[in-house]
């Protein structure tokens, strides 16, 4: 078998035996910088009410509170901008606005900003072949059956994920050398014959930038793009390779992305500044080619087509979009954590249906609405800080002062309790930011019980890493964990109560405030000597076992030696071992050493 195919079939094994820690095959440095908090946003939007931009308060915060309300959204923060004006900005406890986010495939209509920029500037056309261009630096790109393989693909099929490559953003978790592995992959049809959506499209488009500039795809963009709209709270990461990954990997604020839609929106010009040529902002948002999806039926240059006539879409997995409405001269953006892979789902289905094709906002100001302004201001803060200061005073999530009480008293008992992990391989990471970000655990070793100035407070030892979680019983605690020399920014909430046998629990909402997933914990108290703690992690188990699925079938990039073997293993075994994955349960018991 061929290096990739042996690296499914260890990833596999791996996976079975739950040894999270060596899922990874891909070397792994340590990237992303801590998120800057203290600095503002250069160049913001001025901010307006709705009705000076004709748009209800009222029609504002009844779709905000539907977002807020449906539990398949799990919205993390949502902007509105209409006119070059932000009329709605909130976050979603215990999310906060200005912290940067991960996009997700968000990030891939960037990367298609950064062709228009080689277009416009002359040095690429969409009809060139990519052989042409890759080939003086890469040497495996020189054999016969590649140059036959592969002399049709052109710059306009990577663009419009028409390039019928096998090798696709699964396979990125095999090995080092992804733009070898890509061209070293089968081609599935003809180049421009058909749709299929494929990350390392993007990542080859990347590269190119890199092969015409000498520099990253996020420095090119950086001195183009992102530092004249003053967007300096950006970060993108790179692969192996030393290649902007392209089609994910990004953090970047919301208003931010705000700029970047309403750059397209206004054809390529900022603050009367031409970034990007209206030749070429009209060609990338329009049809390009069919997808044969029913809610997107549409794909232009690296973004889908939307619901209204020339809307469009920058569109990341797990809820997070940008909107595009030229029309109603309107920008929406929304993160979110949720089931939704591409722009079609239950939030996307929420979004189109504010803003539908008989939904005229007014052309000139609405008279002031006071009872609207305050209606808007109260859904906003009812969705930052939803159980407000009167009941945080309680025991957790809206308990009253005698569970608050029960629980103080419990957790003086626990404190100082090290229990040492009788399974070694679950980390505090969601298994997919581990897959995502390349920054594998190897397991939480251990796990203490402090108390400090009357807030809980549970230390980890996760690898060579110690780190801790303050916990909120009510409103989140925010903390800074550090894992592989990487930060990421947590908040932490708790509750205290019993289970069905009567055994105390303590079940946590850990969220990565940076990030679309969040772990969940529930630690069960059977005796003083031994614990059992119960994770799980949301977006849920249908769209990570999908992915598991791709992972450990290869989606294309194994030969038919590794598809054979997976097809030959027990269904419900493979459905076990995924389940294991998201859902472990792992024991652990009382020890008196120290951490």
């Amino acid at each position: 078998m061929a290096n990739p195919d042996l690296a499914f079939a260890q990833l596999f094994w791996d996976l079975m035996n739950r040894r999270t820690g060596e899922l990874g095959h891909v070397d792994f440095l340590p990237q992303k910088p801590v998120c800057d908090l203290k600095s503002p946003i250069e160049q913001p939007f001025p901010r307006s009410t709705p009705e000076e931009q004709g748009i209800s308060s009222s029609y504002l915060a009844a779709l905000v509170r539907e977002l807020a309300a449906n539990p398949h959204v799990n919205p993390h923060e949502f902007m509105v901008v209409r006119h070059g004006h932000v009329i709605y900005e909130g976050a979603f406890d215990p999310y906060k606005r200005g912290v940067w986010h991960v996009t997700y495939s968000m990030c891939k209509t960037f990367t298609g900003m950064a062709i228009g920029l080689l277009i416009d500037e002359g040095k690429l056309h969409l009809d060139d072949a990519v052989l042409d261009i890759l080939k003086p630096t890469r040497g495996y790109l020189g054999t016969l059956l590649m140059q036959v393989k592969f002399s049709g693909l052109t710059i306009r099929h990577l663009l419009t994920m028409s390039s019928g490559v096998a090798f696709n953003e699964v396979g990125a978790i095999s090995g080092n050398t992804w733009t070898e592995s890509y061209f070293n992959a089968r081609v599935k049809f003809d180049p421009g014959t058909k749709f299929e959506y494929n990350s390392m499209n993007s990542y080859i488009l990347s590269a190119v930038v890199t092969e015409l500039t000498g520099k990253t795809m996020f420095e090119y963009l950086s001195e183009k793009i992102f530092l004249p709209m003053g967007i300096t709270k950006v970060f993108w990461e790179t692969s192996p390779e030393g290649v902007t990954k392209a089609g994910w990997g990004m953090f970047l604020t919301q208003e931010d992305a705000a700029k970047l839609g309403c750059l397209y929106l206004n054809k390529g010009v900022w603050h009367g500044q031409r970034l990007l040529s209206r030749e070429w902002v009209e060609e990338a948002t329009k049809p390009q080619i069919e997808t044969g999806r029913e809610t997107n039926p549409s794909y232009g240059y690296q973004l889908w087509m939307n619901n209204l006539p020339g809307s469009y879409t920058y569109n990341g997995m797990l809820g997070q979009n940008v909107y595009v409405y030229p029309s109603l001269d309107l920008v929406v953006i929304i993160n979110a954590g949720n089931d939704e892979v591409f722009a079609g789902g239950t939030m996307t289905k929420i979004i189109r249906k504010y803003f539908h094709k008989d939904y005229v906002p007014s052309d000139v100001p609405l008279p002031r609405d006071p009872v609207g302004e305050l209606e808007l201001a109260t859904v906003r803060q009812k969705c930052e800080d939803p159980y407000g200061q009167a009941r945080i005073q309680g025991g957790g999530w809206g308990r009253g002062k005698t569970a608050a009480a029960e629980s103080d008293y419990f957790f003086h008992q626990i404190d100082g309790r090290l229990y040492e992990m009788r399974s070694k391989g679950i980390g505090l990471f969601p298994l997919i930011m581990q897959v995502v970000h390349n920054n594998f655990t190897n397991g939480i070793a251990a796990l203490r019980f402090e108390m400090k100035s009357g807030i809980m407070n549970l230390v980890f030892r996760e690898g060579e890493d110690v780190y801790t979680l303050p916990v909120g019983m009510g409103r989140s605690r925010y903390s800074v964990v550090r894992l592989n020399q990487e930060e990421y920014l947590v908040g932490t909430k708790g509750r205290y109560g019993y289970n069905e046998d009567g055994e105390p629990v303590l079940s946590l909402r850990i969220a990565f405030i940076e990030e679309a997933t969040e772990r969940r914990l529930k630690i069960v108290f059977h005796d003083r000597e031994n614990i059992t703690l119960q994770w799980d992690e949301t977006p849920g188990n249908d769209i990570i076992q999908n992915i598991l699925k791709m992972i450990t079938t290869g989606s294309g990039n194994t030969n038919f030696i590794v598809d054979s073997v997976m097809n030959h293993i027990n269904p419900e075994l493979l459905e076990d071992a995924m389940q294991s994955a998201i859902e472990p349960v792992v024991n652990a018991v009382l020890v008196e050493k120290d951490m």
